[in-house]
């Protein structure tokens, strides 16, 4: 019997349930690991459904519109040899799935934990599997402007399957400390290099988005960690300009109102920015010492110069958006090496790690893997 189940993912660590915004399968279609097979809506985001199993689709049991549990069942894919009964048999001795049994954390999600560097507290989320693979070289996440460790919760988990994931806070941002006194590019990559000295990291896999890909490249320009990769995530100050009307428009938003114009700029699909994202992003701005974090960082980062790195040695990928609207301009851009390689991510945005996130995935698990 090959009787197998679709249940409802767990994407963070607040994540409890889902509603079923819509299936893009139907009894009798064939479904394939990674295929898109739904759309769920959290009180974070709205996202896709990867199937994590081959087979026929034999039940459809959750509804449109239906909230339910994480670990939920939502569809039964089983042979054509499976019979009626014992799909039926099946679905009466179902019970919701326990989603820790990856990583020995919840899967996509990690604890939160914090450390002192100096007078600063840097946040971050750190998960690793059961069967760590000795000497496996630590995964580093680095978000981009405005934005935190969450950014990651379609990604930490799966590649957290084979590789220790860390995803942090920079200062100004998610539960870090918000008071910065150096915003610039080389500054945040200092922090960055300190934080993993702090956990007796000397070298990573580091992957970046927009700003944290700037970061990333920091790194990897200042020497003070060993890379042994890059992964860039529409890379921002690498010679593409980044729309001025964004980081303005974050820094000014007050209200719903202007703020989910600004965020529904992240994204191809615009739905995705659900009244929950905008007002925990209202939230997030309204902290003491965020306006004054997020203004110094905009001034001394991104206003800053551009960034080149040329004849890398380490392996690079650049990942693209194909309707990225936050990083314009032209085709070029200042990044290069010998074991370089760019994708382009289809109906994505700024954002193709979370609108897209089973084909980023592939992306850096195929690199970490090799």
């Amino acid at each position: 019997m090959t009787i197998k189940a679709i249940t409802v993912p767990k994407w963070g660590l607040s994540m409890d349930e889902g509603e079923l915004i819509e299936w893009h399968i139907a009894s009798g279609d064939e479904v394939t690991v990674g295929q898109e097979i739904a759309e769920i809506e959290t009180s974070k985001i709205a996202g896709p459904v990867e199937a994590a199993v081959t087979g026929k689709v034999r039940r459809i049991i959750a509804e449109e519109g239906e909230v339910l549990p994480v670990g939920a069942l939502m569809a039964v894919l089983a042979e054509d040899s499976d019979s009626d009964a014992d799909i039926e048999a099946f679905i009466a001795e179902f019970e919701v799935q326990d989603v820790s049994d990856d990583t020995g954390e919840d899967a996509g999600a990690a604890d939160i934990n914090h450390i002192t560097l100096g007078d600063m507290d840097i946040s971050y989320r750190d998960i690793s599997p059961v069967d760590l693979t000795p000497g496996s070289i630590p995964v580093v996440l680095i978000h981009g402007f405005g934005g935190d460790s969450n950014n990651w919760l379609f990604n930490q988990g799966k590649i957290g399957e084979t590789h220790r994931v860390i995803a942090l806070d920079l200062p100004g941002h998610g539960l870090s400390t918000k008071k910065i006194t150096d915003g610039s590019i080389t500054g945040l990559s200092a922090i960055v290099a300190e934080f993993l000295a702090a956990l007796d990291i000397e070298q990573a896999h580091l992957v970046g988005h927009s700003m944290g890909a700037a970061v990333a490249v920091q790194c990897a320009l200042e020497g003070n960690i060993q890379v042994a990769s890059l992964s860039l995530i529409c890379p921002a100050l690498v010679g593409r300009s980044v729309t001025p009307d964004y980081i303005s428009g974050f820094q000014q938003a007050r209200t719903r109102k202007q703020l989910k114009p600004v965020l529904a700029m992240l994204f191809s699909n615009e739905l995705l920015v659900t009244r929950e994202l905008v007002d925990d992003v209202l939230k997030y701005k309204r902290l003491d010492g965020v306006g004054g974090a997020l203004k110094e960082i905009a001034d001394k980062g991104l206003g800053a110069g551009e960034l080149s790195l040329g004849g890398a040695s380490m392996p690079i990928s650049i990942i693209w958006g194909d309707n990225d609207k936050i990083i314009g301009g032209a085709e070029s851009h200042n990044i290069t090496g010998e074991n370089s390689r760019e994708y382009v991510i289809e109906n994505a945005g700024h954002m193709p790690h979370m609108e897209n996130a089973g084909a980023v995935n592939k992306i850096l698990t195929d690199l970490f893997n090799d």
